[in-house]
């Protein structure tokens, strides 16, 4: 059965229903995508598919081997401390950029609505919209540093540890220790504690990345590098 492709935007829909599929391992990583495929499933030309899988290849969620063709990432053991330890950095710069010496008003605000709309959505058992206001919670301090270059750095980062953190968000128990990192964050932010909110969100970049291999490890052998 075809997917239902709006006409006028044919290859931002593709890309967004590619992505989708890859972040949630409805299309397992390793994965080769193959364009007669892709163009039964979605009923168009091969120009489109292109264009999609284009974009994919810019976030680094497949790869295109000149003699194989197109495959969706697979990230090793290496790849993980890798990805988590370079976006704790990025993190925990944008948070000392948005604070400052004494956090904004308005950025206190929004930490807390965030933090407010991601407990509604675990008391709702609303996974997709928590896993929102979960990624908004570490968006926020981007937002406000004011370094459009760092956020250019973190964005490249995001979409391959999205891959990774589906791995154990869909646990009741990560979800809990999750949103208590954000709030003991928060608190910290919001009394001015700037280095030790910046410590708090470093440790709980290094808890996720451990959090990411055991996931990894349950569902699949990690590959190994050679």
């Amino acid at each position: 059965m075809e997917a239902s492709i709006n006409k006028q935007t044919l290859s931002e829909q593709i890309y967004r229903i590619l992505r989708n599929d890859i972040l949630t391992q409805k299309i397992p990583s390793g994965t080769q995508l193959k364009l007669q495929t892709l163009r039964e499933r979605f009923g168009v030309s091969h120009t489109p598919i292109r264009e999609a899988l284009t974009r994919l290849v810019e976030d680094d969620l497949v790869t295109y081997y000149s003699n194989v063709g197109v495959r969706v990432v697979e990230l090793a053991e290496q790849d993980v401390h890798e990805l988590f330890q370079l976006l704790g950095d990025l993190d925990c710069l944008a948070l000392k950029y948005a604070c400052g010496d004494s956090p904004c008003k308005d950025l206190v605000e929004e930490l807390g609505e965030v933090i407010r709309r991601s407990d509604e959505a675990i008391a709702d058992n609303d996974l997709d919209t928590w896993k929102e206001y979960s990624d908004m919670f570490h968006l926020v301090f981007y937002k406000y540093a004011g370094n459009s270059r760092l956020t250019a750095a973190a964005r490249k980062l995001r979409a391959q540890v999205t891959l990774l953190t589906n791995t154990y968000q869909q646990f009741n128990q990560n979800r809990d220790v999750l949103s208590a990192d954000h709030k003991s964050i928060y608190q910290s932010v919001a009394s001015g504690n700037i280095e030790e909110a910046a410590r708090r969100m470093r440790r709980h970049m290094d808890d996720n990345m451990h959090r990411a291999i055991a996931a990894m490890k349950n569902s699949r052998p990690l590959r190994k590098e050679t």
